[in-house]
């Protein structure tokens, strides 16, 4: 038995409560169903057929049943809830349900209250009825002790978290004669029954003041506040054998509560609940505050759905891209049909069977093209509608390109569909807030989100219907039936569809349950429809005579042959002709067929004196456009394709192509039919107006480069952008073109040199920048994507026929790359500021990629200078969180996940890169695994696995292991997830239950030696297409395990492929990782073995099929199995060919070992986890040829093996600390390797290595006095260095050594004065003064401290003679001469204070000095975010007690990542958003700072401390590795927005005095 039959055999109903299961379990016997009190359990009995205003649900009292309680003389007629209620008008929108449960006190009873309180909650949940997910409300009415019982159920809800929703839907309770308090009656029927043998509890529970009682009235008044209460009581006696009395009193059936209602009934205790009739006096106060109740709920509703029609409908128009286009499409089809037709379809006997019957079906229409279908389907939506019926509908449109696909048809009926039901709505919603760009997805995607996992699953209440006309129009018409049918099984949902083929050409391999209506149109069925339409125009038939008319009119329809268009072109031909002789000619001369009649409109074109060439132009723009286009759109157009001016669109249309060519109600030029285009498309149709479909795609590509090419299109003159810039306003043609050209260009020749001049045009002027800012402002970069892949595709194609080489084919290739690059590089920053693609972009790009190249080299713009690096390397983007290790790594079509060390998981965009959403494992992540066709994450660890739902972001199953989970796969429609544990065992869990299904030992048959070798497995890999499970062992031939049979199914030696010694030890080196091609139908399993060999076995027939070396440690194959990649601990990754191992690629990088690697679901990137890093690469090696044309001649970039580092090599140390020259001409920089070098800072070039510290101890600090040109450098060593600089013709050189000393302790900060007289040397325990010259140094003064973590000191901007320190929240003056304490012992305190976790990173004096700027920190974190205050320097003097932060900069506290410095009129920082920015002393009380321009996401992305500087010319550098980048003239730009600047009110105050003091000087 496979795993699948295991999983069917083992399955139950699993979808129902605990509660439900156990408490309210039905008797099976037919007969006890049909007991006269009424059946058990929750049982509906009315459904409304349209929306649901609220659930009622009658619940007995004792003694009484489910039907007899609330009927009069046990006469069915008089069972009211289901006889009167659903015909009465206040009800007919009301679900009735009533309850039943077993309180026959007749019989002996272990249940109490409590027991049928969980059964009537459980059974209200689990009512397949009643949704779960609706808000519709719960109103509950109880008689006699079913009120107890209600009243129960509700603290219950209330209580447990899993039945949160039932509560909130309860929204009304009514008691008729319930004892709240008991009832002595049930006193005297305890003791009467005490007579007899048993006990019941339920009675007990009755008795007055009862512990059952109590304690319900004890918690129900805390829970029943928001309730609405009605209480009615018995007036008359009732009669039970011994006696006569009331049974529940008055004082006992009323709560007396503010929120409750009171009435009386004029009735006995049995007959409060079952009425006479519907006049009864009764009967009408109970209906009436039923109905009173219930009437508001419904205004409540109508509230409500007016708000939804606002704000909500707002929201998913937004996520679904849709809006009222469905009507409007309804409205123009509906407004062609005349009066009366499309009788006959509604009176088929088919047709109502399918309207009508229990069951779902599908109503398949076909007929030849122009027969009238979309108006038929437009009837049937109009016939629906008066019914009341639930429609949605779609009128697929081939010309449309939003019309022809079924990514538009599934939005839009979900659309449509949750406009039509609440709980459908809330789904929908729900799914598009969790991935907004769901619109975007391809359409399996949005069926598997939308539908599968959500519309699908929803009951539906009351019939709904669909109407889909035009199948044939349907790109990919074939994918959408199954689709169809799918819907119909699941769902009650009843499909109309139309087309032009029957259902037999669609019909599946595979069995269908659903049933099929097929109707074919013949030509009397539209007989009665073609003459009511010729008798609407019979006026303008060219005759005086009416019976010429009459006439004429029967033979029109006797030639129709059913068919409409044909009729309304032969209207068309007989409104050109006056003569009785012409009439007779059209209608003897006209043809029948279709294309015929196209034929001789055409042959009438052509024989026009006039018009032509437009004409051409509007056919071929009709034809080919994406989308119809308004006639404002066309009439640029076509200006611009045939070069003239057009008076009117309208009447070039009318007058020249009318027959062809319409505009609808909306200005939208359609064709007139779908079979006009066919046969304008086909191959030698018509000498003249025949359209070849390349040359007409290429007429617009070309039109719409010229467009863009032209005057509107050209970018800003001045280089100072500004958000609030006002947007440019061009023709409407402009949408058009930006986003349809690259369609065109799929479709053109590829071969066709006017083509390629016009794009290579086009894409080297700075228009290309606008339609990208154009593109950006749409809020839609994964149009530039596509444009990106459309380039390189056509480049591939061109690439088969011609040389791929010139100067126009290496543009559009550096675009084909960089159009990428610029959505993963700066996608944010393209979204947030569309226009900094103009000056903001370029300059960071490398040199050889067309933005740079083309836009940055402006001598006026910004320069990024003194890179290496000359193109885009083929990191596409770079994932770094320096706090988190990441563990795990798994893909899927639109994500991706990150397992990380402390036990969080992250989920990024597959497209964009950008975090979605974050969910927490609670341990270690060690594996990670997607769904397949559920919308579902699994996440091992070393004892849990969990599994979410990424629909919902909520924890579905939490499953305890004793072993860690190696590898996981899915089955049965990811019903069944399998895992591989560390202890050799294989399980099974059902996903739908969250059980073990199955479990099994691969070792347990193994015997002797054999189960003693296989003892830990090191990993394993499951391969679904071939049932197989492959296992290392440390040191063993690999074991491969038949899942299907659960037996042994071969083991794999390195040298020999299948060997028949089980267990043998590997003779030289054991396997370590293992891989199968993921590819259907594959059978190779790759392995990497520990002597650096990568083997390739063909598990059909178990040879060793190739082998290579490869060193890797970890490998992972391409969804499509072409490709396979392999990581290794020095972090080199390789791409291999997967049938024959053949070297594609490789990516050098010093970064330590590859975690982890997985392919994206488009094969075209490969992702790697090493530390906190994710990297996505993208290497055109992955851009593989098609399988056909890899043995042509034409190699490709792909077939070639290639190398690149991307990252610096052991010989190029990176840089660990930078300072400046202060005239700005030289920087100096210390490198990890110890040594220190000199750049030139105009150009970041390398001038010279200056000198050295020891080999392989890092330099930590710079500092330059450029009065005396003497440099002191410190080292991790704690070594200080101190020499004089001299400059020399050709560079630098080293004077004298000063100073060289290593310091016994670790060194914080080193500090000289102005002159370098004198040097400060400070560590955590002890500041020591020295004295500096060229014949000898010596300590002046030592002060040794008390233990301290944060401190700072600085030269006094306004006194070089005095020296700052900062310690914590204190702040002291020191001489510089003798380092003796100019302040009083507490010093100046920081007002505020400084909250004392924080810690000082750095004082900066900026605006000329006049102000201090101080960065904190919240940890001692390279990358931990810095909080800045500003302070006046002139209130840190000798005489200061406390200074207080300057006010006007108080907004800047939270904005600051780094605090890069001043070029005395700017302070200058790094933005928590990668902006640079800086503020001024002109800075407003409006709070704004300036943003200049922004560092590419990768360049911030490390793990070491960022080191920006700015030199006194303005000049950023910024520390990259081993080189220096100078951003010249980036201060000059400015970006002033609306949030640019306005600051967060800051966190760092606190109203307690700080701890943390300086302490006594101690000399």
């Amino acid at each position: 038995m496979d795993l699948v039959e295991r999983h069917k055999s083992s399955s139950s109903n699993l979808n129902r409560s605990f509660l439900s299961r156990t408490l309210t379990r039905r008797d099976e016997n037919a007969e006890a169903s049909q007991h006269a009190k009424g059946p058990l359990g929750l049982n509906t009995l009315y459904v409304p057929i349209d929306a649901t205003t609220a659930d009622l649900v009658f619940v007995h009292g004792l003694g009484g049943g489910s039907r007899s309680t609330w009927t009069k003389n046990g006469e069915s007629s008089l069972f009211w809830p289901e006889v009167w209620l659903p015909n009465d008008p206040g009800f007919r929108d009301v679900r009735i349900h009533s309850f039943g449960y077993n309180s026959n006190w007749e019989k002996e009873s272990s249940l109490n209250i409590h027991d049928f309180s969980k059964s009537l909650l459980a059974s209200i949940h689990d009512c397949p009825s009643i949704p779960r997910n609706s808000d519709t409300p719960l109103v509950l009415v109880g008689h006699s002790m079913g009120g107890l019982v209600i009243k129960r159920a509700y603290i219950l809800a209330q209580q447990k978290e899993d039945f949160a929703s039932t509560a909130r839907r309860i929204q009304a309770i009514f008691f008729l004669a319930t004892p709240h308090r008991g009832a002595d009656l049930a006193q005297l029927l305890t003791k009467i029954l005490n007579i007899t043998s048993g006990q019941r509890p339920f009675v007990t529970d009755l008795h007055r003041n009862s512990l059952a009682t109590q304690s319900i009235n004890d918690e129900f008044p805390q829970y029943s506040q928001d309730l609405q209460l009605f209480s009615f009581y018995e007036t008359l006696p009732t009669s039970y054998g011994v006696g006569k009395s009331l049974v529940v009193d008055k004082d006992l059936a009323i709560l007396n509560y503010a929120n409750e209602r009171t009435a009386y009934l004029n009735a006995n205790h049995r007959d409060v609940c079952k009425y006479a009739n519907q006049n009864d006096p009764n009967y009408k106060t109970v209906r009436n505050a039923l109905a009173s109740t219930i009437d508001g709920f419904r205004t409540r509703q109508t509230f409500s759905r007016r708000e939804l029609d606002r704000e909500q409908r707002r929201r998913l128009d937004a996520y679904l891209r849709v809006t009222d286009a469905p009507e409007d499409d309804f409205m123009d089809i509906d407004s062609l049909r005349m009066s009366g037709s499309c009788q006959w379809l509604l009176e088929k006997n088919t047709f109502i069977d399918w309207r009508d019957s229990a069951n779902t079906q599908l109503y398949w229409i076909s007929a030849k093209p122009a027969t009238g279908k979309t108006i038929a389907a437009g009837r049937v939506i109009n016939h629906l509608r008066d019914f009341n019926r639930d429609c949605a509908f779609y009128f697929f449109n081939y010309g449309d390109k939003g019309k022809s696909s079924i990514q538009s048809f599934l939005l839009s009926m979900a659309w449509q569909m949750a406009f039509s039901h609440t709980e459908i709505f809330h789904i929908i919603l729900e799914v598009c807030e969790k991935d907004e760009d769901l619109s975007q997805a391809n359409y399996r995607t949005i069926w598997r989100r939308l539908f599968v996992e959500g519309l699908l699953r929803t009951r539906l209440v009351r019939p709904q219907y669909w109407i889909i006309d035009g199948l044939d129009e349907c790109r990919n018409n074939a994918d959408i039936v199954p689709l169809l049918l799918k819907v119909i099984e699941c769902c009650a949902i009843r499909i109309l569809l139309t087309s032009r083929d029957p259902y037999e050409s669609y019909r599946q391999a595979g069995p269908s349950r659903v049933r099929v209506l097929s109707e074919v149109i013949a030509p009397d069925d539209t007989r009665t429809d073609i003459a009511l339409y010729l008798k609407a125009n019979m006026h303008n038939l060219p005759s005086v005579d009416r019976e010429e008319r009459q006439a004429m009119s029967d033979k029109i329809l006797t030639k129709s042959a059913g068919c409409f268009l044909w009729v309304k072109l032969i209207l068309q031909e007989l409104g050109r002709v006056h003569t009785s002789a012409e009439i007779c000619q059209v209608l003897e001369d006209v043809p029948s067929d279709m294309n015929e009649l196209y034929s001789r409109i055409l042959n009438g074109m052509s024989a026009a004196p006039y018009g032509k060439v437009l004409s051409k132009a509007i056919l071929i723009w009709t034809v080919c456009s994406t989308r119809p286009l308004t006639t404002e759109e066309l009439l640029h157009a076509l200006q611009i394709d045939i070069k003239d001016s057009i008076d009117s669109v309208e009447r070039s249309i009318a007058s020249s192509c009318g027959q062809l060519v319409y505009v609808d109600s909306h200005s939208r030029v359609q064709m007139i039919h779908q079979t006009a285009r066919d046969y304008l498309l086909q191959a030698n149709v018509h000498p003249e107006f025949g359209i070849r479909k390349s040359y007409g795609h290429k007429r617009l590509a070309l039109t719409c480069l010229q467009y863009l090419n032209g005057s509107e299109m050209k970018g800003p003159r001045h280089r100072k952008l500004s958000v609030s810039s006002l947007v440019k306003e061009r023709c409407p043609f402009v949408a058009y073109a930006s986003f349809s050209l690259f369609d065109h260009i799929t479709h053109v020749d590829a071969t066709d040199e006017e083509v390629l001049s016009a794009l290579a045009k086009f894409m080297s002027s700075s228009n290309v920048l606008s339609w990208i800012e154009y593109i950006a402002r749409s809020s839609d970069l994964t149009r530039l994507i596509q444009a990106g892949k459309v380039l390189r595709s056509f480049l591939q194609r061109r690439s088969r026929n011609l040389s791929p080489l010139g100067k126009d084919i290496a543009l559009l290739d550096s675009w084909a790359t960089d159009l990428l690059r610029l959505v993963t590089k700066f996608g944010k920053e393209l979204l947030g500021f569309p226009s900094s693609i103009f000056h903001l972009v370029p300059p960071f790009c490398p040199p050889e990629s067309a933005p740079r190249k083309y836009f940055a080299a402006s001598t006026r713009g910004i320069a990024v200078l003194g890179l290496s690096a000359t193109e885009w390397d083929d990191c596409a983007s770079t994932i770094f969180e320096p706090s988190e290790q990441y563990h795990a790594l798994a893909c899927s079509e639109k994500h991706f996940a990150l397992g990380t060390f402390s036990g969080n998981i992250v989920l990024y965009s597959a497209e964009t890169c950008q975090e979605t959403q974050r969910l927490y494992h609670g341990e270690p992540v060690r594996l990670l695994h997607f769904g397949k066709t559920k919308n579902f994450l699994a996440a091992a660890g070393a004892k849990t696995i969990r599994t979410w739902d990424l629909t919902t972001n909520q924890q579905v199953w939490d499953i305890k292991t004793l072993q860690l989970c190696m590898s996981f796969a899915t089955t049965d429609g990811d019903e069944l997830l399998l895992g591989a544990l560390k202890n050799n065992n294989l399980l099974v869990w059902d996903m739908s239950s969250g059980t073990l299904r199955d479990s099994s030992n691969w070792t347990e048959d193994l015997e002797g030696q054999q189960a003693h070798t296989f003892r830990r497995p090191m990993t394993a890999a499951f391969c679904m297409n071939s049932n197989l499970l492959a296992v290392i062992y440390r040191g063993q031939d690999i074991l491969l395990w038949d899942l299907e049979r659960d037996t042994l199914y071969d083991t794999y030696n390195k040298m020999t492929g299948a060997s028949p010694m089980l267990g043998r030890r590997a003779a030289d080196a054991g396997a370590i990782a293992v891989m199968f091609n993921r590819a259907p139908g594959a059978n190779l399993l790759a392995a990497a073995y520990s002597d650096g060999d990568l083997v390739l076995f063909d598990t059909s027939d178990g040879y060793v099929k190739a082998l290579t070396a490869a060193n890797a440690h970890t490998l992972a194959s391409s969804p499509d199995g072409r490709t396979l990649a392999s990581g290794d601990g020095s972090g080199k990754l390789q791409i291999f060919d997967f049938e024959t191992l053949k070297l594609l690629y490789l990516i050098q990088s010093t970064e330590y070992g590859i975690k982890e690697l997985q392919f994206s679901s488009d094969n075209l990137q490969i992702l790697d986890i090493r530390g906190s890093r994710c990297r996505i690469w993208d290497p055109v090696a992955l851009v593989r040829q098609d399988a056909e044309d890899e043995s042509s001649d034409v190699i490709s970039l792909s077939t070639v093996s290639q190398a690149v580092r991307m990252d610096v090599g052991e010989d190029t140390p990176l840089v660990t600390a930078l300072t400046c020259h202060e005239a700005g001409e030289v920087l100096f920089c210390g490198k990890e390797d110890g040594s220190i070098h000199i750049y030139e800072s105009k150009s970041g070039r390398h001038v010279q290595k200056l000198l050295g510290h020891a080999e392989g101890v890092p330099i930590t600090s710079l500092s330059l006095d450029d009065e005396s040109n003497i440099l002191c450098s410190t080292d991790s060593s704690s070594r200080v260095m101190v020499h004089r600089l001299v400059r020399q013709n050709k560079g630098w050189d080293v004077l004298a050594t000063f100073f060289d000393h290593r310091i016994g302790m670790s060194v914080n900060q080193v500090l000289s004065n102005r002159g370098n007289t004198r040097l400060l040397v400070s560590s955590t325990a002890c500041d020591t003064l020295w004295s500096i010259s060229a014949d000898a140094s010596e300590v002046v003064c030592s002060i040794q401290r008390e233990e301290r973590s944060s401190y700072r000191w600085i030269t006094h901007p306004m006194h070089k003679d005095q020296l700052l320190i900062i310690a914590g929240n204190i702040a002291h003056l020191y001489d510089w001469l003798t380092l003796s304490r100019l302040t009083n012992t507490e010093g100046i305190l920081l007002e505020g204070s400084i909250l004392p976790e924080l810690m000082i990173q750095s004082i900066t004096p900026c605006f000329n000095g006049s102000i201090v700027a101080t960065a904190f920190k919240e940890s001692l974190g390279a990358r931990a975010k810095s909080k800045l205050l500003l302070w006046n320097s002139s209130d840190f003097n000798v005489q200061a007690r406390s200074a207080v932060p300057v006010p006007k900069y108080h907004y800047l506290a939270d904005q600051v990542q780094v605090l890069i410095g001043s070029d005395g009129q700017k302070l200058v920082f790094l933005h928590g958003s990668g902006w640079v920015c800086s503020v001024d002393t002109q800075a407003t009380g409006l709070e704004h700072f300036v943003r200049h321009f922004f560092f590419p996401a990768d360049w911030l992305s490390t793990d070491a401390p960022l080191i920006i500087k700015i030199t006194r010319r303005s000049d950023i550098l910024f520390a990259k590795k081993d080189e220096i980048a100078v951003i010249k003239r980036g201060l000059e730009n400015s970006e002033r927005g609306p949030d640019g600047g306005v600051g967060k009110s800051s966190s760092l105050t606190h109203v307690r005095r700080p701890s943390l003091q300086v302490p006594e000087d101690s000399r």
